[in-house]
């Protein structure tokens, strides 16, 4: 059984695209209470990043308040992620 994904728009930091992306919601969960890094990713460039202080107060935000479709187990919401900081290229995950 696939588990919960949450899907959910980030800016890519390099040319300010909004595209979709897609994450598990249990690897999101583990790190806002671990304080560990949320990686982010834009297809456009290819890019990840970690998230920022806002981006993961949007993701926090966003599971407090999501309702989960039981026959899909994906979790759709909008978010979008300003932040220029910590760009990366998707070899150095």
């Amino acid at each position: 059984m696939n588990e919960p994904t949450l899907k959910f728009l980030v800016t890519c930091p390099s040319c300010a695209l909004q595209s979709m992306t897609e994450i598990s919601i249990a690897l999101v969960a583990n790190a806002l209470l671990t304080e560990k890094n949320i990686r982010l990713y834009a297809s456009c460039h290819d890019l990840y990043w970690t998230a920022t202080f806002v981006e993961r107060e949007q993701l926090r935000k966003m599971l407090r308040t999501m309702k989960v479709d039981a026959r899909q187990r994906t979790v759709v919401q909008l978010v979008s992620s300003h932040s220029r900081d910590g760009l990366r290229k998707s070899g150095s995950h």
